[in-house]
């Protein structure tokens, strides 16, 4: 490699910098391979800190060798990724605890992994001071421990394990994301007093933490600085009063499929700025969909989505539209549309400030096929918003109950 060898060492280093930044978070596994090219690349990339600053924990990585990684990083703070899911637990818990003696440096931590649980409680510190983001998923849902003995005999149950929120102190905490990661009852106050010590998080995500009949206190806590919040796998409306976001921007709401009676909650004052909004499994709960609209009033983008299409009978997307309207919406898109007249209705109230309309449609099959049975108001509603020039109409297939896609709509 004549060329290269004469490089200067500024720009080899900058070059050896681009390649390890392609293969993150895997960047000081390739720090530690390109280093081994020749003594002059060797020599530069122990001398580039900045390539060894993100550790991605994996099955085959000998924990011995982070401490001269961290070493070669001189100070600088680091990311931790933990998405390995096929890896030992005892593994990743040696290379966890092997990094935390540097996790006054630690910046990011990504933790992927069936034992997610276990790695939160056991290898991550209560103390990180320089944590800017944590992001902890099991990877895939599990089964209740009642249906996994069931399923699997020599299953055992894992000891009680408890995430100590009341004593994680994050001081720098600007993203929090958990999925899956369950809140237990007595923990639930705790974790609610860690986000109030922590009201400098921007952005928050809680997904499929709690259960059916889960304990929701009654406080609620305000976070002046968030701009993005996802509440999924909502098993009760009074999840929605827990958090209080001034300066909200952008908000996802998912309905837990389990919960059947929503009870209006107050939260008329706990989203008002959100303006990019996206309610999951509200379509066919007109209280629910009520209930959020009206706590949203500057909603300018926003996406309503159906999982189950077998409930189209009782879809009241459009209809809900109709009776509360959203004086700044720009953006329209439902996915699981029953009635594209009540969709033209829709579209010719809001037509004003409309720029875009996007929406999956379970009234597009063949008049045998179609779930309407005035064929022609609804060819002449298609008609009508295919036709506008005030906004872009974009109209796709939903998919039928058993997960086929309903026949293309025929101009006529």
């Amino acid at each position: 490699m004549p060329s290269i060898e004469y490089l200067p060492p500024e720009l080899l280093s900058y070059i050896l910098e681009l390649a390890c930044l392609e293969k993150s978070p895997a960047q000081t596994q390739t720090a530690a391979v390109l280093g081994g090219v020749s003594k002059l690349w060797r020599a530069v990339a122990f001398s580039t800190p900045s390539i060894w600053t993100s550790f991605q924990v994996s099955q085959n990585l000998d924990p011995r060798t982070l401490e001269a990684a961290l070493l070669r990083s001189r100070g600088l703070l680091v990311d931790i990724h933990a998405d390995d899911k096929s890896m030992k637990l005892k593994a990743a818990q040696e290379q966890l605890n092997a990094l935390a003696g540097h996790s006054t440096r630690w910046r990011n931590v990504e933790v992927s992994h069936p034992d997610a649980l276990v790695l939160l409680a056991k290898s991550i510190p209560l103390l990180l001071p320089n944590l800017g983001s944590l992001s902890v998923k099991t990877g895939s849902q599990r089964l209740p421990p009642v249906l996994m003995s069931f399923y699997s005999p020599e299953y055992s149950t894992e000891p009680d394990i408890s995430l100590e929120w009341k004593d994680r102190v994050y001081p720098s905490l600007r993203c929090l994301d958990l999925c899956d990661i369950e809140l237990k009852p007595r923990e639930t106050e705790h974790f609610l007093g860690f986000l109030e010590a922590h009201s400098t998080l921007e952005t928050l995500a809680l997904r499929d933490v709690w259960e059916l009949d889960a304990y929701i206190p009654s406080r609620t806590v305000e976070l002046p600085h968030l701009k993005e919040l996802q509440l999924r796998g909502i098993p009760s409306s009074e999840i929605l009063r827990s958090v209080k976001a001034p300066n909200l921007q952008k908000l996802i709401l998912e309905k837990s499929s389990q919960l059947r009676y929503w009870t209006p909650v107050d939260i008329n004052s706990n989203y008002a700025t959100a303006i990019d909004v996206t309610l999951i499994r509200f379509s066919t709960d007109p209280d629910a969909l009520l209930n959020v609209l009206r706590a949203v009033p500057l909603a300018s983008e926003v996406k309503l989505v159906s999982k189950d299409l077998r409930l189209r009978y009782s879809f009241c997307t459009e209809s809900i539209l109709l009776q509360h309207k959203l004086h700044l919406l720009t953006s329209l898109h439902i996915q699981g549309v029953a009635s594209l007249s009540q969709l033209k209705a829709v579209a010719e109230s809001n037509k004003e400030t409309l720029t875009e309309v996007k929406v999956h449609c379970l009234d597009l099959g063949l008049p045998e096929q179609s779930s309407s049975k005035d064929y022609s108001d609804r060819d002449e509603a298609l008609r009508w918003l295919k036709g506008q020039e005030t906004f872009k109409f974009d109209v796709d297939h939903s998919l039928d109950a058993f997960g086929d896609c309903y026949q293309s709509h025929a101009d006529q």
